[in-house]
């Protein structure tokens, strides 16, 4: 296990380095400061100059920490950086786990999350999602695991480790285990974890079966991962809308957040950060705010 544990820790490292050597793509666009979308923001906003944005930044491409264990890379990052410049303010990210992002900006410590965090209809009841990016899920689960095919009911009966907070848990309750009942199968056991570190770890030392995540984020995380391991689409794995938490009642915030990637999406900005982290296929149309129910997807 020890060695497990050491091999996962400098996997994670090396994602770091590896993001920053295999990031490409034009020369950032020449951003400047839009006024009537900086005076559009609220007040407390204004006068710190600062936007206090929350994370866990454990999951490649969408934010993991580079080798100084303190600079956050990714597109996310690209993402706030490009609009704390539009809106003239700052965007100051710490990092906590999941569990504790939504929270956070409902209590109002934090003014907004950021973290690939999936839009549904039970979150909207509790926060304002500004979204800018598709997600797809996949399963992966080590190489040398054949029993795992495209078919969802092979994962009948394994076990599946998800971290507490995420919507790869509904994906399991909600879609997957009702697939298995209807067709007289076992089960999928669930082993929930507080941190993203410690489902991976749990894959790896074959404490469970597979693991759901972003096909995104499952892509960066093989090719540094500490044992091989394969990745497996499914049809019945849903398609969600990313965006970025904040307050339910914070109207002016959420329509700044949302003019800045306007901004971005007219001077070709969005577009080559996704295209630096080669994450075309989840790039959206047109950004929106609430879009899992003022645009549901068919």
């Amino acid at each position: 296990m020890k060695k497990i544990v050491a091999l996962f820790k400098t996997a994670l490292l090396c994602s770091g380095l590896w993001l920053v050597s295999q990031a490409h793509g034009a020369p950032a666009a020449a951003l400047s400061v839009d006024t009537a979308l900086h005076n559009q923001l609220p007040a407390k906003i204004k006068q710190s100059g600062v936007i206090n944005l929350v994370t866990d930044a454990h999951y490649p491409p969408c934010e993991v920490f580079a080798e100084d264990n303190k600079t956050m890379i990714g597109f996310e990052p690209d993402l706030w950086n490009a609009m704390g410049k539009v809106l003239g303010v700052e965007i100051k990210p710490v990092s906590i786990d999941f569990a504790g992002l939504i929270p956070g900006v409902k209590s109002g410590r934090y003014d907004m999350a950021m973290e690939c965090i999936s839009d549904s209809a039970e979150r909207e009841k509790q926060v304002s999602f500004v979204n800018y990016a598709y997600a797809t899920n996949e399963v992966y689960t080590l190489a040398d695991n054949k029993s795992i095919t495209t078919d969802p009911l092979t994962l009948c009966g394994l076990k599946v480790g998800v971290q507490a907070g995420t919507d790869f848990e509904h994906a399991v309750t909600d879609i997957l285990n009702p697939n298995c009942s209807k067709n007289g199968k076992a089960a999928i056991a669930v082993t929930r974890l507080q941190s993203a570190d410690a489902v991976l770890l749990a894959l790896y030392a074959g404490r469970i079966d597979f693991v759901l995540n972003d096909a995104a984020a499952a892509a960066e995380i093989k090719k540094v991962a500490p044992r091989p391991i394969r990745t497996v689409a499914m049809s019945l794995l849903p398609k969600y809308y990313l965006g970025i938490v904040v307050q339910k009642d914070n109207t002016a915030l959420a329509q700044a957040l949302l003019g800045a990637l306007n901004v971005l999406w007219r001077n070709g900005e969005y577009e080559r950060i996704m295209h630096k982290w080669d994450l075309q296929p989840v790039m959206l149309e047109q950004p929106g705010i609430n879009l899992f129910s003022t645009r549901p997807m068919k």
